[in-house]
C-alpha cells in the first residue's frame, strides 16, 4: 500500500472506509463532508478516490458514452472511472469526486444492511425522530428550533442520515450550508469577518445558475475550488461551529417517522403515512437529491452492469421496510410559509408525536 502520509482517511461508524489521495482536487470538498469520520488509518480500505486508474484494457463501447469492461466503467462525458475490486470500489479523475460519492457509499452500506436516507435526524429524550423531505422544507430550521426549544433533544444530521435495518438512526453531522437567509438562526456565523453573500432575494437565482454551470467547472479543479471560496450565494460551515451548544448524538433507536412536504394548499396538514408510501419516498427523494453527477454515474455503472442497480434499488426498499416496521410514519404538508414558519410547524409536530 502507498505509504499513509499520501492519503486521507475515513471510517464511518466503522460500516464504510475510504481513502482519499492527497492533494487530490477532492481533498477539500471530501473533508467538508467527511471531517467527522477522518481517522488516522484504516485496516481496511472499501473506496479509494484518486488521480490515475488502473487501465481498463480491452473493454465493450456504449455508444459514445461508456467504456466499460464487467468491473470498469469509463464515462465520457466526466472523463471519470469506475472500478469494482475483489475489496472495494475506485473513483478515479482529476476532478473533484465528491459529486459521485455518495452513490457508491451507498452501495457498500447496503451490502451492510444500512442505508442512506435524505433527511434530517434528532434523538429526543435518546428516542431517534427522521425528518426526511425534498430540500427546502424547512429542515434545518426545524433542527435548530428542536435543539433550543425541546429538552433533551441531540443532534443527529442535518441533510444525510444512516439508517440500520435493525431499526437504529447514525449521525452525519456534515457540514451545514449556510444560506443568507438563514441569518436569524446562526446570528453567531455571520458576526465579524465572513465569506460575502448576496441578499436573500437573489440566493435561489444563484444558486440555480450554480447548479447549471457546475457539471463545466468541475472538470477545472482549480476553477472548482475557488469558486467555492468566492460564490456568494452560502457558506459551508461544520456542525459543530454552527451549533456550539447543542448536545451531539452518535446513534439513537428509530422511533417515529415524520415526511415533510410543501404543497399548494393552506395551512398545514398531517396524518399517518402508509408504509409502502413512506419507503417509495425515501428511495425517491434520496436518488432524486443527489444530483446529475451521482445519478449519471450510477446509470453509466447500472447499464454497464459494474454496479448492479436493480439489486440496489430493491436492498434499499427492503432496508428501509425493515427499518421501519413498527414505528410510527407520518406525513406533514405544508402550505405557503417562511423558511422560520415550516421550521416551527414541524417542531410542533415532532412534540407532538413524541410526547403525545
Amino acid at each position: 500500500m502507498t505509504d499513509e502520509k499520501d492519503w486521507l482517511y475515513f471510517n464511518i461508524h466503522d460500516l464504510v472506509s475510504m481513502r482519499v489521495q492527497a492533494g487530490h482536487a477532492s481533498e477539500r470538498s471530501v473533508r467538508l463532508v467527511f471531517d467527522p469520520f477522518e481517522v488516522e488509518a484504516l485496516e481496511r480500505v472499501d473506496l479509494t478516490l484518486q488521480y490515475e486508474s488502473p487501465a481498463i484494457g480491452v473493454h465493450s463501447l456504449a455508444s459514445e458514452s461508456y467504456l466499460f469492461t464487467d468491473r470498469h466503467v469509463y464515462l465520457n462525458s466526466y472523463k471519470l472511472h469506475l472500478v469494482r475490486e475483489e475489496e472495494g470500489y475506485i473513483l478515479a479523475s482529476r476532478r473533484d469526486l465528491l459529486p459521485f460519492v455518495n452513490p457508491v457509499i451507498q452501495v457498500l452500506l447496503l451490502g451492510r444492511r444500512h442505508s442512506f436516507v435524505h433527511g434530517a435526524a434528532v434523538a429526543v429524550d435518546g428516542k431517534g425522530v427522521l425528518l426526511p423531505g425534498w430540500g427546502g422544507t424547512g429542515k434545518t430550521s426545524a433542527i435548530v428550533s428542536l435543539l433550543n426549544q425541546v429538552p433533551g433533544a441531540s443532534f443527529l444530521s442535518d441533510d444525510y442520515t444512516i439508517v440500520s435495518a435493525d431499526g437504529r438512526l447514525l449521525s452525519f453531522p456534515k457540514a451545514f450550508f449556510i444560506y443568507p437567509y438563514h441569518h436569524a438562526l446562526f446570528p453567531h456565523l455571520f458576526k465579524g469577518k465572513h465569506k460575502p453573500l448576496v441578499p436573500p432575494l437573489f440566493s435561489g437565482v444563484l444558486e440555480k445558475v450554480r447548479t447549471v454551470v457546475r457539471p463545466t467547472i468541475m472538470a477545472f479543479p482549480t476553477l472548482e475550488n475557488l469558486a467555492r471560496r468566492i460564490t456568494p450565494e452560502h457558506m459551508q460551515i461544520p456542525a459543530r461551529r454552527a451549533l456550539p451548544n447543542a448536545a451531539f448524538a452518535e446513534t439513537a433507536p428509530l422511533e417515529k417517522v415524520l415526511f415533510v412536504e410543501r404543497y399548494s394548499g393552506t395551512g398545514t396538514v398531517v396524518g399517518e403515512f402508509p408504509m409502502d408510501e413512506v419507503v417509495r419516498r425515501l428511495v425517491g427523494n434520496w436518488n432524486y437529491e443527489q444530483g446529475r453527477c451521482a445519478i449519471d454515474l450510477l446509470i453509466g455503472a447500472g447499464g454497464t452492469a459494474v454496479l448492479d442497480l436493480e439489486g440496489h434499488y430493491h436492498q434499499m426498499g427492503e432496508v428501509l421496510r425493515t427499518a421501519l416496521a413498527g414505528r410510527g410514519l407520518y406525513r406533514l404538508r405544508m402550505g405557503k410559509m417562511t423558511p422560520a414558519e415550516t421550521g416551527q410547524a414541524i417542531v410542533e409536530e415532532v412534540r407532538r408525536i413524541t410526547q403525545g
